[in-house]
């Protein structure tokens, strides 16, 4: 898997810095040979995104749009794409007390997780999905 982190300088992220949970991760999804998309983006940009293909009139911190299939990967070889607001995870940072490297990393693990069919839409769903994202993000 090609993981492409996009508009890191923009914001001062460091790539290294997803290392430990691209690795953690590994292990809980298959190996798919293709090419995941991560862009960060501001409130403003995540809102249009939210509004264009969730109808929701409001930003969120990160979106997933996944683009496997039953049959695999579509012909451009593109898994997914990952957009995190980094607006919202500076917020979210602060109001939580955590670090902004240990936010981007806790929304970058949730998208990735979606990407690959997990969801949190029934209680038995939301407690796989957060075992896996306390596993991966543990120190």
């Amino acid at each position: 898997m090609n993981i492409q982190f996009i508009n890191t300088s923009q914001w001062g992220i460091k790539k290294r810095n997803f290392n430990l949970s691209i690795e953690r991760l590994k292990k809980h999804v298959p190996e798919v040979d293709g090419i995941l998309n991560v862009v960060f983006v501001d409130d403003v940009y995540i809102e249009f995104l939210n509004r264009t293909y969730r109808n929701k009139e409001e930003s969120t911190d990160v979106l997933s749009f996944s683009y496997m299939d039953e049959n695999g990967l579509n012909d451009d070889k593109l898994i997914g794409e990952i957009y995190i607001s980094v607006s919202t995870a500076k917020r979210q940072a602060e109001e939580f007390e955590v670090t902004l490297k240990y936010e981007l990393n806790k929304l970058f693990v949730h998208g990735f997780l979606h990407i690959y069919g997990h969801k949190h839409d029934s209680e038995k769903d939301f407690k796989k999905m957060n075992k896996i994202e306390k596993e991966v993000l543990s120190e």
